[in-house]
């Protein structure tokens, strides 16, 4: 069977933070029984294409999954099993933000299934938490991994945000000390995109709140490859980092141009080669609107997407793959243009892979604009 990941989007939060931009509502809580009800009619459309498939993750992502009733996510999980078989070591994701987790909730999650929990964390510095419009103190922070361990969750990833306005070198020290110290097996650690339409965004535009510089930025991301590899998590892409074995497969297969079936509002697939998506708002997928802006990938999209997404892993892309999906060996077409980069310390060659160094990694998007076909 076809291996495939899963994600469904739960579209409900507490309160919106400062930064984001996500399809994500607050104060929604009547209209959660009309979503989870329309999310089961979207997955029981998908019975017929989905017998070809096997699961090999499931990633509930949000807003924030864990606000809502547990029996919402294990009735969700049970849906999707009476659709398609899920393989037997099939990673099953949770996001969660502390506050919202409780021991019952906990429970209910592990006996449905869900074997991997993603805790947005974002920092453990009191005042940029306020900032950032988060609701919990980096207290309530710790205390919600442990409550996970406690309730035997082994598989635990933790959210860490840098290039934050107002962030020094010494707190971001401090928040990674931190999280290395709790249980642990996974770290993500992005740095800070203002998009437009935030909260956020209108600070920066009109001058009340300053972002690091690119060069702080790029020390930040510097420390925590550092700091986080001395701590036994080895970094297997530009933002994510793991213990042995803790990788996340879900996230791996969209980095390695995987097939992944989105549910619910706002969530994006790619299947049988097209790209589609689900209205980001509520009222219209609610009221039954899926699948929109259906698109074929030509051979030029599919070869821009490898190189966009293949390279952002420590593994890198995968030459032989390329030349059996394209015909043409990429060390080859772009001789001259490999040459330079590796004069510049960007990219090396080894073992059938092209990888980018940590310097190109620091220059992802440059690296590949020179990679792309002319």
């Amino acid at each position: 069977m076809k291996p495939l990941a899963i994600y469904i989007h739960v579209p409900f939060c507490a309160r919106k933070c400062a930064y984001c931009d996500f399809a994500s509502f607050a104060g929604r809580e009547a209209q959660w029984d009309a979503y989870f009800s329309a999310l089961g009619d979207e997955m029981d459309a998908w019975a017929a294409p989905l017998r070809a498939y096997e699961a090999r993750s499931v990633f509930f992502g949000g807003g924030t999954p864990s606000l809502v009733p547990g029996a919402y996510i294990a009735d969700a999980l049970d849906r999707l099993r009476s659709l398609l078989p899920l393989s037997g070591d099939c990673e099953i994701t949770l996001e969660a933000n502390p506050g919202t987790l409780t021991a019952e909730k906990l429970e209910l999650y592990r006996r449905a299934g869900v074997n991997r929990l993603s805790i947005g964390v974002q920092s453990f510095d009191a005042a940029l938490l306020r900032n950032l419009g988060r609701i919990h103190t980096p207290e309530e922070a710790a205390q919600a991994v442990l409550l996970c361990r406690e309730a035997g969750f082994e598989n635990i990833s933790l959210d860490l945000m840098y290039g934050l306005p107002g962030q020094g070198m010494g707190q971001w020290a401090a928040t990674l000390e931190r999280a290395v110290a709790l249980p642990v097996s996974h770290i993500s650690a992005y740095s800070l995109i203002v998009e437009e339409g935030t909260e956020m965004f209108e600070r920066v535009r009109s001058g009340r709140a300053r972002v690091p510089d690119d060069d702080l930025v790029n020390e930040m991301q510097r420390m925590a490859v550092g700091r986080l590899g001395e701590a036994g998590f080895v970094r297997y892409e530009i933002s994510n980092f793991a213990r042995a074995g803790r990788a996340c497969r879900h996230n791996l297969t969209y980095w390695r141009g995987g097939e992944y079936l989105g549910l619910g509002s706002a969530a994006h697939s790619l299947m049988d080669n097209a790209r589609f998506a689900n209205p980001p708002e509520l009222e219209r997928y609610l009221a039954g609107e899926r699948m929109l802006n259906r698109t074929e990938r030509s051979r030029a999209d599919r070869r821009e997407e490898a190189l966009m997404l293949e390279t952002r892993t420590l593994a890198g892309l995968n030459l032989e793959r390329w030349k059996r999906e394209f015909g043409d060996a990429l060390e080859e077409t772009r001789a001259r243009e490999i040459r330079k980069l590796k004069e510049y310390g960007l990219i090396e060659i080894a073992n059938g892979f092209l990888r980018l160094t940590p310097a190109g990694l620091e220059l992802q998007d440059s690296v590949v604009l020179e990679l792309m076909d002319d």
